[in-house]
C-alpha cells in the first residue's frame, strides 16, 4: 500500500509539475523584462514594497479561501450530497467578494496606512509613489478572492493541471505590458498590469471549473453552516499560510531603509528562491490536500500518514538540491536573468549573495507548506497559526537584533533561521497531535538526499571553468548571455541525471518506483509495436 501512495503522489504531481514549469519560464522572463525596464531603483523598490503590502492582503485572502475550501466542502457534500457543492462554492464566492469589496475601499481611503506596513523607513519620494500604486492595486484583492474559490473547486474536483496552468496567464499579461507599454506608462501602468493577470488567472480557471459542473449563481447565505465554519476556520489561516509572506513584508520594510535598491534586490532575489516553491511545492501540496482531506479528515490515520510520509519524502528530494544547486549556480543564475539594461552588476553580485541566504529556507518553508496541509486535513488550524507567530516573531526579533548590521542579506538569513525553527516545532507537534511520522524514514531519505545532492553539486561547479572559456572568445553582448543561459541548462540536466541515479542506487523506494512505471509502459509500446 505504501508503494502505491508513493507511485500515486508521484504521477499525480507530474502533470500540475509540467504546467507549473510552463508558467515559471514565463516568470523568468518576466522578471528579466522587468529588471531590464525598471533596474533596481526607486520606482522598483516603490513597486516592490507596495506589491507586499497588497499581495499580503490579497494573499490572506486567497489562500484562507483555497486552504479551507477543499475540508468545508468535503463536509458538506458527504452530508447533504454533490449537489451542495454548487451552492456552498456561489455562497461563499458572494461572501468573499463582499468581504474583499471592504478591504479594497478601505485600502483606498487609508493607503497611507497601508504603506506603512510595508515602507515606513522608506525615503519621502519612495513613500510617496508606493502610496500610489497601493490605491492603484487594491482591486486585486477581489480577484485574488476568485481565484481563491475557483482553485479550490477545481482541486476538489481532481483538476490539477489547470490550476498550475494559471501563472501562464498572469505572466503573459505582465510581458505585454512591459514590451508593448512600460515606456510609456511606467511603474503605475506595471501595477495595473499586475491587477489584470490575477484577473486573467479566473477568467482562465472558470471555463474548467464549468465543464466539471459549475454553474454560477447568486446566492447569500450568512446561516449556511458550511461556509460559517469555512470562514471560523479560515481565521487563523490567515496567519499560518501567509507566514512567508508576512516575513516578506517585513523585510522590505526593513530594507527600505536601507538606501536606494535594496528593497528591489530582495525582491529579484525572494523571486529567484520561490520560483522553486512555485514549481514543485505547489504541485504536492495541491495533489495531495484532497487525499489528506479525505483520509485523515475521516479517521484513516493509517492511509493518511502514509500520504503524508510519500509527500515530505518528495519535499526533501527536491529541495535539498534545489538549496545546494541554488548556493553554488547563485552568481550565473542572478546574471543571466537580471543583469542588463537599467540592472547593474552591482545590484547583480548584492542579489547573488541575498539569494543564497534566502535558499536556506527553501527546504523549511516547503516543509510547513505540506505540514500545514496535514493540519488543515484533520481540521486544527490554531497549531499553524501558533507556529507562525512563532516564525514572525523569530524573524522580527533577528532583524531587530542583528540582520540590520549585514544589510539584505542578514534579512534573507533571518527568514531562513525563523523558518527552520518553525519547522521543527511543528513537526513536533504533530507527532504529539496524531503519532507516530516515520521519522527515521525522513532521517533516512535526507542522508540518501544528501549524499546524492554533494555528488550534483560537484558536477553543477563544472559550469563554472567552461563560462571562462566562452567569455574567452565571447568578450560580452546577447550572444554571451544565451551562450551562458544554454551552459548553464546544460549542467543543470547533466547534474539532474546524476542526482537521480545516485538516488535510484542508494536505493530510493520513490525514485525506483517512478522509474519502474516508465519500464512497464516501454515494454508495453514494445510489445504493441
Amino acid at each position: 500500500m505504501e508503494n502505491n501512495q508513493g507511485s500515486k503522489v508521484a504521477k499525480s504531481t507530474l502533470g500540475i509539475i509540467i504546467f507549473l514549469l510552463i508558467g515559471k519560464i514565463f516568470g523568468f522572463f518576466r522578471e528579466s523584462l522587468t529588471a531590464y525596464v525598471f533596474g533596481a531603483g526607486v520606482e522598483m523598490d516603490a513597486f516592490s514594497l507596495a506589491q507586499s503590502a497588497t499581495a499580503m492582503i490579497a494573499g490572506f485572502v486567497t489562500q484562507a479561501i483555497a486552504t479551507t475550501y477543499i475540508p468545508s466542502v468535503q463536509k458538506a457534500t458527504t452530508e447533504l450530497g454533490h449537489d451542495r457543492k454548487n451552492y456552498f462554492t456561489n455562497n461563499l464566492l458572494l461572501i468573499a467578494s463582499l468581504v474583499s469589496l471592504v478591504l479594497i475601499v478601505l485600502g483606498i481611503i487609508f493607503p497611507k496606512q497601508i504603506a506603512f506596513l510595508s515602507a515606513s523607513q522608506a525615503s519621502p519620494e519612495t513613500y510617496k509613489i508606493v502610496v500610489e500604486l497601493i490605491k492603484v492595486g487594491m482591486p486585486v484583492v477581489i480577484f485574488s478572492a476568485w481565484v481563491g474559490v475557483m482553485e479550490g473547486y477545481l482541486h476538489h474536483g481532481g483538476k490539477f493541471a489547470v490550476t498550475g496552468a494559471i501563472a501562464i496567464p498572469l505572466n503573459l499579461t505582465y510581458i505585454v505590458y512591459l514590451i508593448a507599454f512600460s515606456h510609456h506608462v511606467g511603474i503605475i501602468g506595471l501595477t495595473i498590469a499586475s491587477v489584470l493577470g490575477i484577473l486573467a488567472q479566473f477568467i482562465f480557471l472558470l471555463p474548467s471549473a464549468i465543464k466539471i459542473g459549475y454553474r454560477p449563481k447568486f446566492i447569500l447565505d450568512f446561516k449556511d453552516k458550511y461556509v460559517r465554519e469555512a470562514l471560523v476556520l479560515a481565521l487563523p489561516v490567515f496567519v499560518s499560510v501567509s507566514v512567508n509572506d508576512i516575513n516578506t513584508i517585513v523585510n522590505r520594510n526593513l530594507a527600505s531603509g536601507m538606501g536606494k535598491g535594496a528593497a528591489s534586490i530582495l525582491y529579484y532575489s525572494n523571486k529567484m528562491n520561490t520560483m522553486i516553491i512555485g514549481i514543485f511545492i505547489t504541485a504536492i501540496t495541491a495533489t495531495v490536500f484532497p487525499i489528506l482531506t479525505r483520509t485523515l479528515g475521516s479517521g484513516d490515520m493509517k492511509i493518511g500518514k502514509k500520504v503524508m510520509n510519500a509527500s515530505v519524502k518528495t519535499v526533501l528530494f527536491i529541495t535539498v538540491p534545489a538549496t545546494i544547486g541554488l548556493i553554488i549556480l547563485a552568481r550565473p543564475i542572478i546574471e543571466i536573468a537580471f543583469v542588463r539594461g537599467s540592472f547593474t552588476m552591482a545590484d547583480g553580485m548584492a542579489a547573488t549573495s541575498t539569494l543564497r541566504c534566502y535558499s536556506l529556507s527553501l527546504i523549511s518553508i516547503s516543509l510547513t507548506n505540506v505540514l500545514n496541509r496535514i493540519y488543515y486535513s484533520i481540521e486544527d488550524t490554531k497549531t499553524p497559526f501558533y507556529v507562525g507567530v512563532v516564525n514572525v516573531a523569530i524573524n522580527v526579533g533577528l532583524n531587530l537584533l542583528v540582520a540590520r548590521h549585514f544589510g539584505t542579506n542578514g534579512l534573507a538569513a533571518s527568514v531562513s533561521i525563523a523558518t527552520t525553527i518553525a519547522v521543527l516545532i511543528s513537526f513536533v507537534l504533530l507527532r504529539r497531535k496524531i503519532g507516530n511520522l516515520g521519522t527515521k524514514s525522513y532521517i533516512r531519505a535526507l542522508i540518501k538526499t544528501l549524499i546524492a545532492s554533494i555528488f550534483m553539486g560537484i558536477v553543477a561547479l563544472c559550469y563554472f571553468p567552461y563560462e571562462s572559456l566562452i567569455m574567452t572568445f565571447v568578450p560580452g553582448g546577447v550572444l554571451l548571455t544565451v551562450l551562458k543561459l544554454i551552459m548553464l541548462m546544460f549542467i543543470v540536466a547533466v547534474a539532474g541525471v546524476v542526482y537521480v541515479i545516485f538516488l535510484y542506487y542508494l536505493g530510493v523506494r520513490e525514485v525506483k518506483d517512478v522509474v519502474g512505471i516508465l519500464k512497464t509502459k516501454i515494454e508495453k509500446r514494445k510489445l504493441k509495436n
